[in-house]
């Protein structure tokens, strides 16, 4: 299946979307940002939206996946994401990132969005960060022009594919439309 966006998940909207499915399953009431990612999950299933998480979220769900209360959740929600791989530039992409100001993890997120693949590494970079991270949006938006430029800058001195990676858009869960995609 070809996919026409991708979508990276940061480790608070996975969690959200675990309890979110774990709340559905025992017939509770959803959490506004429970209810925002679940619909997310839904809306990607139909419209083409591959989603994707880091091997830290993974590493964390699968400890999960062995307490009974969340093995059927869990398992729901790996089927419907993938796992996000690091390529080459990934780690020198986060460096430069941290220069603005994000801290270890936020840049980690960030880079893995221009620099990540699939495990049969066909794709190159993401469409979308996921958060619900108010001050992460703030502090990419209001530095997006520059971290392009630094961007545009590094991207000169790199082969193909690499010579082509963007900036992903980082949105809220809600925010994120299929009319959004860069391209």
């Amino acid at each position: 299946m070809s996919y026409s966006m991708r979508c990276l998940l940061d480790k608070v909207v996975a969690r959200r979307g675990l309890e979110g499915l774990l709340t559905l399953a025992e017939g509770r009431d959803l959490t506004e940002e429970e209810l925002w990612t679940i619909d997310l999950l839904q809306r990607a299933r139909g419209q083409d939206i591959q989603l994707f998480v880091t091997g830290g979220t993974v590493n964390i769900l699968n400890q999960l996946e062995a307490l009974p209360r969340y093995s059927a959740v869990v398992a729901a929600f790996l089927r419907r994401t993938e796992v996000a791989q690091p390529t080459r530039y990934f780690k020198r992409w986060a460096r430069r990132l941290r220069e603005f100001g994000f801290t270890r993890e936020d840049a980690h997120i960030l880079a893995l969005a221009s620099f990540g693949t699939s495990r049969r590494k066909d794709v190159l970079g993401m469409h979308f960060v996921a958060t619900f991270d108010q001050p992460l949006i703030n502090q990419w938006t209001l530095q997006q022009n520059k971290i392009g430029e630094r961007l545009e800058a590094m991207r000169r001195d790199l082969r193909p594919p690499y010579d082509r990676v963007t900036l992903p858009q980082v949105l809220r869960p809600e925010e994120i439309l299929p009319s959004d995609k860069d391209g």
